[in-house]
């Protein structure tokens, strides 16, 4: 098959990396994939174009693909994206932002190729006149990563369901594999080797209920004294939303701040935690960080928000709970007092992320779903 992504982004935004990790296992398949995606302003690191090359993919630029809709370029954009699919015989056009599937069904009016849309934000769609105009017409498949995104949007929009299906969002696997030797980085916040360690990674906003844990952290401590929370990531409203309020609380010697994390100490983090916390979905619906903290055998605190539990299964890969500072602080209580409770969640959890989250599979799935269409 001949497929063409579009990407109309150029940055690693949260359905940045699943986009480029599916292309790239397609292409693995067999497929023959070009990846589009949005020239870039400036070369700089921590662009998609990196990316998409390490991960070998042949990519064009040739399409502007901005972010938001600029109509004039929306209808340059169309007539030169109908001219290359017509050149390469694309069978599949796959898109995974709303601008770029809107520049795709403009594209291929008139045309055999299919055009399939994968909704990144594992929560429904906007019921906006730009989606309604797209689906159920402009899509021939869309692709969820849950099943309350694909229930809503069945209903919003009238999309039928044997052209849906849910696909879990992919994560490298490899790279979070407790069997790495990896930084250190319990040595590295000066922990002691019998302190009980629980742990964020997420933007550090307002919005992401910080409060919430810090109260939680507070409650528990009168049951866990050796608890530590680690807050992974960075943030302009850091010292309001989180370092003034953990001081405030009298948790100074409790909260370690480890900033932003790059490569494998960020892997080296999730790893050195206990069990992972997950407040609430952000900018990346699909929740990776919590996909990755299962990927490398830990259990998953979530609150019951968003996707997270289709994600984390109660009980079994860790708890979800309604997330008020009584009941967090009490999943953390649970955990910190038993070894072997948390021993077994994420033994579970890395079973979970071998089978819903490899790479390999994800692509397997969706290859399937691509045949379909041609049935």
């Amino acid at each position: 098959m001949k497929i063409l992504h579009l990407f109309s982004n150029h940055k690693l935004t949260g359905p940045a990396a699943p986009a480029v990790t599916l292309a790239a296992e397609l292409m693995k398949r067999g497929h023959e994939v070009i990846f589009a995606h949005t020239p870039l302003p400036t070369p700089a690191d921590g662009y998609i174009d990196k990316f998409a090359a390490a991960a070998g993919l042949n990519t064009t630029t040739a399409f502007e693909l901005p972010k938001h809709l600029v109509f004039s370029t929306l209808v340059l954009d169309a007539f030169k994206l109908r001219r290359f699919i017509r050149a390469n015989s694309f069978d599949i056009v796959h898109c995974h932002l709303l601008n770029d599937h809107l520049t795709a069904s403009c594209a291929a009016l008139w045309s055999n190729v299919k055009i399939v849309r994968t909704n990144h934000e594992a929560a429904p769609l906007r019921k906006t006149l730009r989606n309604m105009f797209l689906f159920p017409k402009h899509a021939d498949a869309l692709i969820e990563l849950s099943r309350a995104a694909l229930d809503a949007d069945s209903a919003n929009f009238r999309m039928p369901r044997e052209r849906m299906c849910i696909i879990d969002s992919a994560i490298d696997i490899e790279r979070f594999n407790p069997a790495r030797k990896l930084p250190d980085m319990r040595a590295k916040w000066g922990l002691r080797s019998d302190d009980f360690v629980v742990g964020i990674a997420a933007r550090i906003q307002a919005r992401r209920r910080f409060d919430v844990l810090l109260d939680a952290v507070a409650l528990a401590l009168r049951d866990i004294p050796n608890l530590k929370l680690v807050i992974i990531g960075r943030g302009t409203e850091i010292e309001k939303v989180a370092v003034l309020p953990a001081r405030e609380r009298g948790l100074s010697e409790q909260v370690i701040f480890a900033g932003y994390l790059r490569g494998d100490e960020y892997v080296g983090g999730l790893a050195a935690l206990d069990a992972k916390i997950f407040m609430m979905p952000g900018t990346d619906g699909s929740c990776r960080a919590a996909r990755e903290a299962m990927s490398l055998a830990r259990p998953v605190i979530a609150a019951k928000r968003g996707m997270l539990p289709e994600l984390v299964e109660d009980g079994r890969t860790g708890r979800v709970v309604v997330d008020t500072p009584e009941n967090l602080a009490g999943a953390i209580v649970e955990l910190g007092r038993d070894e072997g409770m948390r021993i077994a969640m994420g033994s579970a959890a890395r079973e979970t992320a071998l089978e819903r989250f490899d790479p390999a599979k994800q692509a397997g799935r969706v290859e399937e779903f691509y045949m379909k269409l041609f049935k």
